[in-house]
C-alpha cells in the first residue's frame, strides 16, 4: 500500500499527535508487514530519540523499505532499519553556518559553511551541474545579488511591463501607425 496522508492506512495504525504513522524497526506498520510508511510519515525511534523528518533519513528509509519489500516478496525475514547520522548542516548567514558531522564534529562560522557548500556541491549529478552551481553561487555571494524567478501569469506580465518597455511599445506602435499613414497618402495620390 502506497500513500501520501497519514490515515492512509486507517484504523490499521496507531498515529501521534502530529499525525505520523508509528511503525516497526522494519518500516512496516505493527501487525501488517506488507505496509511501509518512510518519510515524515513514518515515526521511528533510533537509541531512544525519533528520527528526524529530513530528506536523508527520509531516503535512507525509501531504499531500506524497497529492499525489505524485495525480501518480503522472496518469503524471507525483513531486516531492521538502522540510520547512520553523517550530520546536519545549517546557513544562518552570508558566509556563516552551524552543523554537526559524524556526531562528534561541531562545526561553525565560516568553516562549517565551507563544508555545507562542499557537502552540497558534492552530491549533485555530473560535472557539469556542479560547476554550474559553484559559479552560480560565486556570483550570488560576491556580487550580492539573489536572482528571483517569479513564474506569473500574462495578464500579469503584460499588465506589470516596465515603463522602460512600454514606452518602447509605444513607439513601435506609432511607427507602425505613421507607415501605414503615409502608405495610405500614396494610394489616394496614386
Amino acid at each position: 500500500m502506497a500513500a501520501g496522508r497519514p490515515d492512509a492506512a486507517g484504523e490499521r495504525a496507531l498515529l501521534d499527535r502530529a499525525g505520523r504513522v508509528h511503525v516497526t524497526p522494519q518500516l512496516s506498520v505493527p501487525g501488517h508487514d506488507n505496509i511501509f510508511v518512510v518519510g515524515d510519515l513514518a515515526l521511528l525511534e533510533q537509541d531512544g530519540k525519533q528520527l528526524p523528518g529530513l530528506a536523508p533519513v527520509a531516503i535512507a528509509e525509501g531504499k531500506h523499505a524497497a529492499a525489505n519489500l524485495l525480501r518480503a516478496v522472496r518469503g524471507e525475514t525483513l531486516q531492521p532499519f538502522h540510520y547512520d547520522d553523517r550530520g546536519s548542516f545549517a546557513v544562518i548567514g552570508r558566509g556563516a553556518a552551524v552543523g554537526v558531522a559524524f556526531q562528534h564534529l561541531r562545526l561553525s562560522g565560516s568553516l562549517a559553511w565551507l563544508a555545507w557548500l562542499m557537502i552540497h556541491i558534492t552530491f549533485l549529478v555530473g560535472f557539469r551541474n556542479r560547476i554550474a552551481v559553484l559559479f552560480n553561487w560565486a556570483y550570488v555571494y560576491f556580487t550580492r545579488r539573489r536572482h528571483a524567478q517569479l513564474i506569473i501569469g500574462e495578464a500579469a506580465t503584460a499588465a506589470h511591463l516596465a515603463p522602460s518597455s512600454q514606452a518602447q511599445s509605444a513607439r513601435l506602435n506609432e511607427g507602425a501607425g505613421a507607415k501605414q499613414a503615409r502608405q495610405s497618402d500614396t494610394l489616394e495620390r496614386v
